[in-house]
């Protein structure tokens, strides 16, 4: 059923089916330090439920930690990894990895067009492949939506660990996307040259 350690569901999908829209329901994604217990997915994931919070358990290190979201091994690349659409959600530990054998063009991490969620110690971690680091339409972070008003605090945004060969950006606003912050001493973005 999902509410203990001992009868943990096994997807992330399950998982977000457990929770309520509205009810302040939380997920936890357990790391256990590698990369093998990463929530995997195979199409893009929409998080439409407001105030359903998803909370990551492992290092706290908010670069690359190990309470991650990743595509499933030899799965072909879609764009849109992960969308947030609900509003008034909490997501603290979590990190977003789109990093495809084989890439495609235009790949966006996160997606955000809800409003009023905060993001802590996270990392969206886009372009992880050469054909999305290769294309002007990437992004790691995309804040669309007339909602608004996201708080980002102590996260990363961005990866250094693949050299882009076209200019694109970590983090995009599109038209209404207006409020949105950053704010307190650390919210890092990283680029590789």
């Amino acid at each position: 059923d999902g509410l203990s350690s001992d009868v943990a569901v096994k997807t992330l999908a399950a998982g977000y089916g457990k929770l309520r829209d509205g009810r302040n329901d939380v997920l936890v994604i357990v790391g256990d330090g590698t990369a093998t217990r990463s929530a995997r997915l195979s199409a893009t994931f929409t998080w439409a439920k407001n105030a359903a919070h998803m909370i990551g358990i492992s290092s706290g290190v908010s670069i690359s930690n190990r309470s991650r979201i990743a595509p499933t091994a030899g799965v072909a690349a879609f764009r849109n990894f992960f969308t947030i659409s609900g509003s008034g959600c909490l997501f603290a530990n979590i990190a977003w990895f789109q990093g495809f054998t084989t890439g495609t063009t235009a790949q966006i991490a996160l997606t955000v067009s809800g409003g009023r969620n905060k993001f802590i110690g996270c990392h969206i971690a886009g372009m992880g492949d050469a054909a999305s680091a290769a294309d002007a339409g990437s992004r790691c972070l995309l804040l669309t939506g007339n909602t608004g008003e996201n708080e980002f605090l102590e996260c990363t945004i961005g990866i250094d660990t693949l050299a882009r060969s076209m200019a694109n950006a970590n983090v995009g606003f599109a038209v209404n996307s207006a409020r949105n912050r950053s704010c307190c001493e650390r919210v890092w973005v990283t680029i590789a040259s």
